[in-house]
């Protein structure tokens, strides 16, 4: 087939192209165009100039041509109105237009009559248009949008609750069968054989003129039926549907002339609701390939009402900003689908450039099936309403990301809003409602705050850094679930905020959470919680003391604590200190996991709890096989308490061990606390009868002290308390030990010992006192059968101190006791 292209004859059509004569060159434009379609032209081009478009009219295109208008600027006349099209996509279809540059009248506008004055648009597409390319075009300084596609409402009518409606579902023969309470069906028929519906062939159920459902109900989640009858009332069965999804003639049962519904709902729980049967005509298909649009009033680019609707490759910046007249208007985007509600379907923005549009960069309300696919956003993005089912690939965000996907008033009834390998840079990204997945994401400087349903974040890395921003991540969904994530919070005012009542269960598996110059939060509130293979470090030089609020069951396993002060409380979930519901077995675990100290631990300390892990408020705790270990820096870490546990009703201690591995002469001790059950002031409970179990702990140059507070509390003596002897090479010469307490020689060789036993209580130390020797900061000394560390450096006398307790003045030294000397002797000899 021959393609035929019509140049238009500018002197046969009497248009002008040098911005003159707006009346006759709109109306030769229309009649050239209509002419070349009677002609069967497929292609229809307009010779280079500026064209100025009458106030009063529009250019119309028509079905089955390719417009290429480049070099073609159509000029929108100056003109008073509340809207106007530049260029009209009317109920025609297989429609190519490209190259054409559109100027609206923003600046010479006459806003005088009131009103907003927002509806003045660039390239209009309404109606029943169907495919259309709109390819290489540029809208600029229109009253309202550069691109918009826009639908009718035309309906076969409303119903309204109770008028309309009846209690029961149709019988198999078509008739009200009230005995199925649980349903609800429309009363009234519906002719689908009138011009109306078959000028669009087709008809769906709809909500309200917002979307909504009215009280009581909502349709977005039920499955509608639609029951057939032919024109004598006979019944010709039924089909499941679903509000707002097309049910075309063409699939109707032969002979269908009029329906009606019914769907699965209460009718009692209604309420004046208003529903519609819409026939509404709808632009699907549309494309926008490779345009701009730019220094518009109101939006660079809307679909109020649309299918299947693709921006590609499109630039759409600087709209709705002032100019040197006029200033923009609401809603001030880059992009808005609104309005049609879940009639607007298939949205994709893909390979797109959005910035410097005054109120942010994409907008979308109550839509269904949203996919923005690598673009770069530079200003806030908004999934907002009841949306359904938003898809974000690879893209990148600049500025807030706020939304929700959920069609329905029951949380559980929430759709999915994914985000897949984007990156998003600053602000904060907050997805409130329904169910939320982050995977292979980049977060910097950005906050996330997620709530809802479900929380799913897998491989992504959130990174942050400023100092004078607060609420670094929080998660508030009832099921959250994070893999393989790390959180790198490198400066921040807070760490995390988490409401203590949302969350049921939250399962952290392969997550690393490090911190900086940044303080502590809370980082989850939950009913039940899983940790596995996770690490919490803290590498800076401020107080970090970090919370997880776990009121029913909570187990942590293989995971790593480092230089962080961290607390897990039982309680009740609402954030008091109160002992949570005892069931009668062990509900919390603490197991195969490591805690590690090697900084000065006095920055870290937090409520005198503990700097390392403590435990309050849980009924019945499991701490089993975990591994504490203390390692000096040069400097002292004083006595540390590496875990602390607050005993409730039963504790399971078994098969720990702690650690403490320093510099001869440094005073560390690793220590874990057994304390009594711990409220705040004001909290009164009774204390609880605990029961301890407490074997085949180890301790190496550390302490496990079962403090006077847990006598008073204690239902069962401690069971089976055996501290197993530590490893050495020699006997010790740092640390505090017990009388009876063994350590085993680490390198045995026949003629040598089995090992040394601690015969005299106190902590060991070889490093002997030395008249007229110059002593550095916290060295530690013995003499006299006792141990001493300096707190004043200088040089001894000639003759040691003779002092108990307290300080002495030694020369220029003040020494401080700290101990009596531990006294080891060897013990077992090896012969052969």
């Amino acid at each position: 087939m021959t393609t035929v292209t019509y140049l238009v004859e500018l002197e046969r059509w009497g248009i002008q192209n040098n911005e003159t004569n707006a009346i006759n060159t709109t109306q030769g434009l229309n009649n050239a165009f209509q002419w070349a379609r009677d002609n069967n032209y497929q292609i229809v081009t307009l010779p280079k100039g500026n064209y100025l478009i009458d106030k009063n009219s529009s250019v119309k295109l028509f079905s089955n041509t390719h417009y290429m208008f480049y070099d073609c600027v159509l000029i929108k006349e100056s003109n008073s109105f509340q809207g106007y099209s530049v260029i009209t996509i009317d109920s025609i279809s297989n429609v190519i237009i490209e190259g054409v540059k559109i100027k609206g009248d923003r600046e010479t506008h006459d806003y005088s009559s009131g009103n907003t004055h927002e509806g003045g648009h660039g390239i209009h597409c309404k109606n029943s248009c169907y495919s259309v390319l709109i390819k290489n075009c540029e809208v600029y300084e229109c009253t309202g949008d550069g691109f918009t596609t826009f639908m009718d409402f035309s309906a076969l009518g409303g119903v309204q609750h109770p008028a309309h409606f009846s209690k029961g579902d149709i019988s198999s023969q078509g008739n009200l069968d009230s005995s199925k309470t649980n349903y609800t069906t429309v009363t009234r028929y519906f002719d689908v054989s009138s011009n109306l519906v078959k000028s669009v062939g087709y008809f769906y159920y709809s909500g309200d003129g917002y979307g909504g459902y009215g009280t009581g109900c909502n349709l977005n989640k039920t499955v509608i039926k639609v029951h057939f009858y032919n024109a004598t009332g006979t019944y010709l069965g039924y089909r499941n549907t679903r509000s707002y999804e097309f049910i075309y003639l063409d699939s109707l049962p032969t002979g269908t002339t009029q329906v009606r519904f019914s769907f699965l709902q209460n009718f009692d729980l209604m309420n004046g609701n208003l529903h519609y049967v819409l026939c509404a005509k709808i632009p699907q298909h549309i494309t926008y390939m490779n345009c701009k649009s730019h220094k518009n009033r109101r939006l660079g680019a809307s679909v109020n009402g649309g299918r299947f609707i693709t921006y590609d490759n499109c630039e759409i910046y600087n709209n709705s900003n002032p100019m040197s007249i006029s200033t923009g208007c609401n809603p001030g985007f880059g992009m808005a689908i609104e309005d049609g509600y879940m009639t607007n379907q298939k949205i994709t923005v893909r390979n797109c450039n959005f910035y410097d549009n005054r109120a942010g960069a994409f907008i979308c309300v109550s839509t269904r099936g949203v996919q923005l696919e690598n673009n770069t956003f530079r200003g806030a993005v908004n999934f907002g309403g009841s949306g359904d089912d938003y898809f974000s690939l690879n893209n990148m965000y600049y500025g807030a990301i706020t939304g929700r996907s959920i069609t329905s008033g029951v949380e559980t009834d929430g759709t999915f809003c994914t985000f897949r390998n984007d990156s998003i840079f600053g602000s904060n990204c907050a997805i409130t409602v329904g169910n939320t997945t982050f995977e292979n994401c980049v977060f910097s400087k950005c906050s996330l705050t997620l709530s809802g349903e479900t929380v799913k974040v897998y491989h992504c890395k959130l990174t942050f850094d400023d100092p004078d921003k607060d609420v670094v991540f929080s998660f508030l969904s009832k099921n959250i679930e994070i893999r393989n994530s790390t959180f790198d919070i490198r400066r921040a005012k807070g760490l995390a905020f988490a409401s203590y009542s949302a969350t049921e269960n939250a399962i952290f598996s392969n997550v690393k959470f490090i911190t900086d110059q940044t303080p502590g939060g809370h980082y989850i509130g939950t009913k039940n919680l899983y940790i596995e293979n996770c690490a919490f470090i803290h590498t800076g030089t401020i107080v970090n003391y970090s919370r997880m609020m776990v009121s029913d069951s909570m187990h942590v396993e293989h995971s790593l604590f480092k230089n962080q002060s961290f607390r897990f409380d039982g309680g009740d979930i609402n954030g008091t200190e109160k002992l949570a519901k005892d069931t009668g077995y062990t509900t919390h675990i603490f197991r195969n996991n490591k805690i590690i100290w090697d900084v000065p631990y006095t920055v870290y300390t937090h409520e005198a709890r503990s700097p390392g892990v403590s435990f309050l408020s849980i009924p019945r705790l499991g701490i089993l096989d975990n591994n504490l270990q203390v390692f000096g820096t040069g400097s002292s870490l004083g006595s540390l308490f590496t875990m602390r546990v607050f005993t409730e009703n039963h504790l399971l201690f078994s098969n720990n061990t702690i650690v403490t591995s320093n510099n001869a002469g440094i005073n560390t001790t690793g220590t874990i606390v057994i304390e009594g059950a711990y409220r705040k002031g004001g909290t009164a409970l009774a204390t609880p009868k605990t029961t301890i179990v407490a074997q085949n702990n180890n301790k190496i140059n550390s302490n496990i002290i079962f403090s006077n507070n847990v006598n008073t509390q204690l239902e069962k003596n401690i069971l089976g308390n055996t501290l197993l002897a530590a490893l050495a090479s020699s006997a010790p010469t740092f640390g505090a030990y017990n009388v009876g307490q063994l350590i085993y020689n680490s390198t045995p060789v026949p003629g040598g010992y089995v090992g040394w036993v601690c015969t005299t209580s106190g902590t060991a130390n070889n490093n002997p006192w030395v008249a007229n020797r110059t002593y550095t900061l916290n060295t530690m000394v013995n003499m006299n059968g006792k141990v001493y560390k300096c707190i004043t450096a200088g040089t001894t006398s000639a003759t040691p101190p003779n002092h108990i307790s307290g300080t002495a003045k030694d020369g220029s030294v003040i020494w401080e006791y700290t101990d009596v000397l531990a006294i080891f002797n060897a013990f077992g000899l090896i012969t052969g």
